[in-house]
């Protein structure tokens, strides 16, 4: 696999790169410039809003909650020209406000296994979020919210969920799949390190480093688990989008059309 990860460079915004690029089984290859990744959008600097613009983005798929969005405000919102279509993705049970998270980590930070969590979160993407990657994929169908962004707040679990769902429905081999989402711990290791001395402190130091990585990188076995829970009940990734997510077969053949040179 090449090495992507210099491609875009921004001043403000991470972990972007283009979800394309990379060969199918069948010889093929997945077209570039039509479908990008990344983190949240709240911090852009003027660079990176020109930068940005030169990409002819047309549609942005938010993937976080009202909650997210509310507390890192994108700055292309006043930007009229790109669409916005806000899927919210989150296992609901994981959501805490800024206080509740102080509190979780103060009280009970002695008993939080994050990598429990993180292995649900990523079990749940794969069995009960049907609904939203129907919406996504029918929206991607339509060439004329082409070239799209998807996004979450680091860009590394929940964008790494679709973006490797749509790579796999691509026909991008599963390895390579995987080298791809991997590659999310070096783009964003700068703020996750942040991330990382921010939930310390909040801890009262009550949380060792060890203890927090997990839900500060993209790990193997999450999205591993996750892709095995869909191919052991529908066999492959087609089946999953037309079975359990129930998109017509008229949308996953444009779309087929849409991304795969």
């Amino acid at each position: 696999m090449p090495d992507r990860k210099d491609i875009y460079k921004f001043e403000k915004l991470y972990n972007f790169r283009d979800i394309g690029g990379l060969p199918t089984k069948d010889g093929r290859m997945m077209k570039t410039g039509i479908l990008f990744r990344s983190g949240e959008l709240s911090r852009l600097s003027k660079n990176d809003l020109k930068k940005f613009n030169q990409l002819n983005i047309k549609s942005i798929c938010d993937l976080r909650t009202l909650n997210e969005q509310k507390s890192k405000i994108s700055r292309l919102q006043s930007n009229t020209k790109v669409q916005v279509l806000n899927i919210s993705i989150h296992d609901k049970s994981r959501e805490f406000t800024l206080l509740e998270f102080f509190k979780f980590l103060v009280t009970k930070s002695n008993s939080i296994n994050f990598e429990d969590i993180m292995k649900d979160m990523y079990k749940h993407m794969a069995s009960e979020i049907s609904e939203e990657i129907k919406q996504i994929i029918i929206f991607l169908s339509d060439q004329r919210n082409l070239p799209a962004l998807i996004h979450c707040t680091g860009g590394k679990d929940r964008t790494g969920f679709i973006s490797a769902v749509i790579q796999l429905f691509a026909g991008v081999p599963y390895k390579i799949v995987m080298d791809d989402y991997l590659l999310s711990n070096q783009l964003i290791a700068v703020p996750m390190k942040k991330k990382e001395k921010f939930i310390q402190w909040a801890s009262l130091f009550r949380v060792p480093p060890e203890h927090i990585k997990p839900i500060l990188e993209a790990r193997e076995e999450y999205l591993e688990e996750a892709c095995n829970n869909i191919f052991n009940q529908y066999g492959d990734l087609e089946s999953f989008l037309k079975l359990a997510c129930k998109i017509p077969e008229y949308n996953l053949k444009r779309f087929q059309e849409l991304i795969i040179e």
